[in-house]
C-alpha cells in the first residue's frame, strides 16, 4: 500500500471514530523521521478521544502536540497545536495532577507562538486559561482585557474577565460595577412567553426553582443548600432543582436531590429548551447558583423567564443582567450607600446571607497541634488563585517573625504548586509550607481530618474563602480573615461576625500580622479559643439551618408579595 492510500485509510478510521486503530496504524507504520504534521495531530487527538484513555495516553497526545507544532509551518496549524496542547493540560490536570507539571512546556510553546504570529483571539484566549492555572492572574487579566479591546464577542472571555477581577485589588467597586454593564451585549435573549401570558393562578403554591451546573454530590454548594430546603415551607412552596451536570455526577445517595420536592435533569437540553420548559412549568421565583463560573449556561438569565429571577450562593458579586431583580446578600456584605453598584435590588437576610449544613460524623474536640509538635502550624484550603501577591506577603511576614512556623495548603483546583511556592520563595519562607494534594478533597472526612494539624487558619484575599471558613470553624479551629471593600471581599468579616468572633478580623495586612502574632504567642489564649469554638459554633447563625431557611421564606415572601 503506497503512502497516499495509507493516509486515506488512516483518515478514514478516524472519521468512524475507531481511534484505537487509527493509533495503531499511525505507530505501527510512521516514526518521527518520516509523520507528517497532520498524521501528528491525527494521533494526539485519537488518543484523547479512544473510549477509556489513561494518563499515558494523555502524556503521549502532549508529546504529539508537541511535534505537530514543531514540525508544522502554517500558522493555523501552529496555533492549533498550541491551543489544544493548552486545553489537553487544563481539562486533564483535573483527573491527573502529574499533568499540572506540562504547563510549563504550555507556556513555552505559547509564549513562542505569540511572538512569531502576535494577536489571534483563539490563541490569547487559550492563553488566558494556562496563566489562570500557573496562577499568573495578572497575565491572564491583562490577555484578557486585550480580548475585550479588541472587540471580542466571547462569552466566556467576557465571564473570565469580569470574575477573574474579583481576585485583584486593581477594580474597585465602581469600576466592576462599569464593566458589569456591558455582560449582558454578549448573551442572546431567547425567545419567552410573556409572562402576562402564563397563568400563574393554576399554581397550588409558590414554585421556586433552583438552577445549577453544579448539583453534584461533592461540591461545596450542596453543603449550603440540602438543610435550608429541608425546612421549606411545603405549603407555601414547591421546589424545582433544576440541574445542568449530568445525573451521572451524583456520587452516591444524593440527599440534596431527595430534598426537592421536583429533581430535573436537563443537563442534556439547550438553553432556549430549558428555558421552554421552565415556563411550562409555571416557575415563579428563579434562582441562579452558577453566576459568571458558568458562561454557556448563564445567558439563561438573559432572558425574563419567570416573574422573580435571584442571584444567590454560587457567585458573590452582581451578574449584570437587568433580567435578574435580586441579589442575596447581608448587611456585612453591601452596605446600604453601595447599593447602586449593583445592578440587581439587595435582599438582605438577617444575620447572614448562607448557612451551612454541617456534616453527619461527631465533631471531638483538639487540643492545638503546638502543643504536641512544639511549632505552630496555619493552614489554608482556598483555591490557590485566591492567594493574591498581598496575601503571599502577610503570609511570608508571618512565617519569618515566628520561629519554626509551618503553613499547610490545599486546593480544589489543580495548578502547578511550583509556580505558587516560587512566589513564597521570594520571601525565603519555601521551606515552611507543606502541600496536600486535592485527589482526596472532597472526601469529607478525610479531608476535614486535616484540620487537626493546623493551629490557625488563614483566610484569603480579597477574594475570601466561604466553604473552607465555615469547614475550620466547624472543625474548632479559629479563622483570620480581612476586611474587605465590596461583596466578594467581605465574606470573611460577615462570617466571622456571625460566629460572635469580630477579633479575628483584621483592618489592613499589618493588623492581619498581629492577630496572628497575638494567637501565637499566647498559647493559653489559643487553647481557650479553640475550646470557645468548638462548644459555640454550632449554635450560632452559621450552622442553624432551620432559622436561616425560615428567613429566607420570609424574605422570598415578602418580594412575591409587593408585586
Amino acid at each position: 500500500m503506497n503512502n497516499k492510500n495509507l493516509v486515506d485509510q488512516i483518515i478514514q478510521l478516524f472519521t468512524n471514530k475507531k481511534y484505537k486503530e487509527v493509533i495503531i496504524e499511525i505507530e505501527k507504520n510512521f516514526d518521527t523521521s518520516n509523520i507528517s504534521p497532520g498524521l501528528l495531530n491525527l494521533s494526539a487527538v485519537s488518543k484523547l478521544l479512544k473510549i477509556n484513555n489513561t494518563k499515558d495516553d494523555i502524556v503521549s497526545a502532549l508529546n504529539d502536540l508537541e511535534g505537530y507544532y514543531k514540525k508544522s509551518e502554517k500558522k493555523l496549524e501552529k496555533i492549533e497545536a498550541v491551543t489544544n496542547y493548552i486545553t489537553t493540560c487544563v481539562i486533564n490536570s483535573a483527573k491527573y495532577s502529574e499533568i499540572t507539571e506540562y504547563f510549563k512546556k504550555a507556556e513555552k510553546l505559547y509564549e513562542k507562538c505569540v511572538n512569531e504570529f502576535g494577536y489571534d483571539e483563539k490563541l490569547y484566549s487559550r492563553g488566558s486559561d494556562l496563566y489562570k492555572y500557573t496562577l499568573e492572574i495578572n497575565k491572564s487579566r491583562k490577555i484578557l482585557s486585550e480580548l475585550i479591546q479588541k472587540k471580542t464577542t466571547s462569552k466566556i472571555t467576557v465571564c473570565a474577565n469580569g470574575y477573574l477581577n474579583n481576585y485583584s485589588y486593581e477594580w474597585g467597586l465602581k469600576e466592576y460595577f462599569e464593566y458589569s454593564k456591558i455582560f449582558k451585549n454578549f448573551f442572546p435573549q431567547h425567545k419567552t412567553k410573556n409572562i402576562s401570558e402564563i397563568n400563574f393562578k393554576k399554581n397550588k403554591k409558590i414554585k421556586i426553582g433552583f438552577i445549577s451546573k453544579d448539583f453534584n454530590g461533592d461540591h461545596s454548594i450542596t453543603f449550603f443548600l440540602k438543610k435550608t430546603l429541608q425546612y421549606f415551607d411545603k405549603n407555601k412552596f414547591e421546589s424545582f432543582g433544576v440541574s445542568l451536570s449530568n445525573d451521572n455526577l451524583l456520587k452516591g445517595p444524593s440527599e440534596l436531590k431527595n430534598n426537592f420536592d421536583n429533581w430535573l435533569d436537563f443537563s442534556k437540553l439547550k438553553n432556549q429548551q430549558i428555558i421552554d420548559k421552565i415556563q411550562d412549568l409555571r416557575i415563579e421565583i428563579l434562582i441562579d447558583l452558577m453566576g459568571l463560573f458558568h458562561a454557556d449556561r448563564i445567558e439563561i438569565f438573559n432572558s425574563r423567564i419567570a416573574p422573580f429571577q435571584i442571584s444567590w450562593l454560587g457567585y458573590p458579586n452582581t451578574v449584570g443582567f437587568p433580567t435578574i431583580d435580586y441579589l442575596i446578600a447581608d448587611d456585612n456584605l453591601i452596605k446600604k450607600d453601595e447599593e447602586k453598584y449593583y445592578l440587581e435590588k439587595i435582599i438582605r437576610i438577617p444575620n447572614i446571607w448562607n448557612c451551612h449544613s454541617g456534616f453527619e460524623f461527631k465533631r471531638k474536640f483538639r487540643d492545638p497541634p503546638i502543643k504536641k509538635n512544639k511549632f505552630i502550624t496555619f493552614g489554608s484550603f482556598n483555591n490557590f488563585l485566591k492567594i493574591s501577591d498581598e496575601v503571599i506577603e502577610v503570609w511570608s511576614n508571618i512565617l519569618k517573625s515566628i520561629k519554626n512556623s509551618k503553613l499547610i495548603l490545599k486546593s480544589s483546583l489543580n495548578v502547578n504548586k511550583d509556580v505558587l511556592l516560587k512566589k513564597f520563595k521570594k520571601y525565603d519562607v519555601h521551606e515552611s509550607i507543606e502541600f496536600y494534594e486535592k485527589k482526596n478533597f472532597f472526601n469529607n472526612r478525610d479531608h476535614l481530618d486535616l484540620y487537626k494539624k493546623i493551629d490557625i487558619a488563614l483566610d484569603t484575599f480579597p477574594y475570601n474563602g466561604v466553604t473552607t471558613t465555615f469547614e475550620a470553624l466547624w472543625s474548632g479551629v479559629p479563622v483570620i480573615a480581612m476586611k474587605g471593600f465590596n461583596m466578594n471581599s467581605r465574606c470573611g468579616e460577615s462570617i466571622l461576625k456571625n460566629a460572635n468572633l469580630d477579633y479575628l478580623i483584621s483592618r489592613n495586612k499589618s493588623d492581619y500580622l498581629r492577630v496572628a502574632l497575638y494567637y501565637s504567642n499566647n498559647l493559653e489564649k489559643l487553647d481557650d479559643l479553640r475550646k470557645m469554638i468548638h462548644k459555640n459554633i454550632l449554635n450560632t447563625s452559621l450552622f442553624d439551618s432551620k432559622k436561616f431557611s425560615n428567613d429566607l421564606q420570609s424574605k422570598l415572601l415578602d418580594v412575591y408579595k409587593k408585586n
